[in-house]
């Protein structure tokens, strides 16, 4: 049983699970944003696709220059962007060409607006106007050329790469199916938000929203599930209803050494352990069931531990359900104040403020920390395991970072 076991450890098991890829299906171009392509986007064409002009000039053939300078070249026609007449100069002449417009056939040089004038419909070369061939011309493929991947698979779509994605005329693609999540809370205390209780001996809920949130912006479809009374027979029973329906059940409270901790006990029977219990702080008490390629994430009730503990393991294992490999990513900061009373066994996240001076991170940790205050996790987390004084650069995770994979 790998229990108790440290960060690296839990991260290994992630990493060789047997965690089959979701399927793809295809989206509209604007409903891609956030997800991650299943197969390499290619280009359709170069492009260019044809010597284009990338500024409003003549375009003559260089071979004239000495009768630009001297007779000059006649106009002979104008050739606009998206033109579909076939344009072509001879000797002697040259053709009024705008930005964007097809290099005519002959032609290798343009000469800008501002560097020449007009007398009888002729062109002439400004005095101290220098041209030279290709100098304002954007060549066939010089972006990219037919074939190229333009995005490769795994990749996940922003807002930037609808741009690419449109000039390539792709208007549907394949991407992963998004990860199915259900959210379950259990125990007597917990009360939803908007419930009115005749006593007072209750706390809201927030795991589930705050997981509920955290899961979406992963680009999942999540599902919040009734809050479960302190009872195997319930526990048991919700967990059953939401495998059906999901990738991924996700459990908070339940998991310490109380006698109405009951979902430590009832999610074994779901599958094989991986892994239960880890040494970091918070978010020990975490366990991960794999279901035949569904998945139980089993976190701890206090909200500090289920959030730190979902980001560590659970974005791993919805990463792996993508086909992606993700890691978590850690940046350096300069710690503001000392580093004391560092836990000897286990790793600690402790939440901390940041802010950027000169280019650098500075990290001032939270003092009081303890893991039922979700109001203390704010920037991000330092990694805490070995003693560091006021100055010194350590391990960070920045919150945003742990929200895209």
């Amino acid at each position: 049983m790998n229990s108790n076991i440290t960060l690296n450890e839990a991260l290994h098991l992630i990493s060789n699970a047997n965690i089959k890829p979701l399927q793809k299906e295809k989206v509209f171009i604007h409903n891609s944003v956030n997800r991650i392509l299943y197969d390499d986007i290619k280009a359709i064409e170069s492009s260019p696709k044809f010597d284009t002009s990338s500024m409003d000039g003549y375009a003559f053939c260089y071979s004239d220059l000495e009768r630009l300078q001297n007779a000059g070249l006649e106009i002979l026609s104008i050739n606009k962007a998206g033109n579909e007449n076939e344009c072509e100069v001879g000797k002697g002449k040259c053709i009024k060409t705008f930005t964007g417009a097809k290099i005519p056939k002959n032609a290798d040089t343009i000469a800008i607006v501002e560097q020449v004038y007009i007398k009888n419909n002729r062109i002439f070369l400004n005095e101290n106007e220098e041209v030279a061939p290709y100098r304002f011309i954007r060549k066939i493929g010089e972006n990219y050329k037919k074939g190229d991947v333009l995005l490769p698979k795994g990749m996940q779509i922003n807002p930037f790469h609808i741009g690419i994605l449109a000039q390539n005329n792709t208007i549907f693609l394949q991407v992963y199916r998004k990860p199915r999540i259900s959210i379950l809370t259990s125990g007597d205390e917990i009360a939803e938000i908007g419930e009115i209780k005749e006593n007072d001996n209750f706390i809201y809920s927030s795991n589930n929203h705050t997981l509920y949130a955290i899961t979406k912006a992963l680009g999942c479809e999540s599902s919040i599930h009734n809050i479960i009374q302190d009872s195997k027979l319930e526990i048991k029973n919700a967990i059953e209803s939401a495998l059906e329906s999901s990738d991924m059940v996700i459990t908070t409270g339940g998991m310490s050494k109380g006698d109405f901790d009951f979902t430590k006990e009832v999610i074994k029977d779901f599958g094989e352990t991986i892994f239960e219990s880890v040494k970091i702080k918070p978010g020990k008490v975490v366990s991960y069931i794999n279901c035949k390629n569904k998945h139980i994430l089993a976190l701890p009730g206090n909200p500090n531990s289920s959030v730190v503990s979902f980001l560590l393991f659970g974005r791993l294992i919805l990463s792996k359900m993508l086909n992606k490999d993700a890691a978590i990513p850690i940046q350096k900061a300069k710690i503001t104040n000392d580093i004391r009373n560092l836990d000897s066994i286990r790793l600690e996240f402790a939440p901390a403020s940041i802010k950027l001076v000169d280019g650098i991170h500075e990290a001032t940790i939270i003092e009081n920390r303890q893991s039922y205050m979700i109001n203390r996790l704010n920037d991000a987390m330092v990694i805490m395991d070995k003693k560091a004084n006021k100055g010194d650069l350590v391990d960070i995770i920045i919150l945003n970072d742990l929200l895209k994979f």
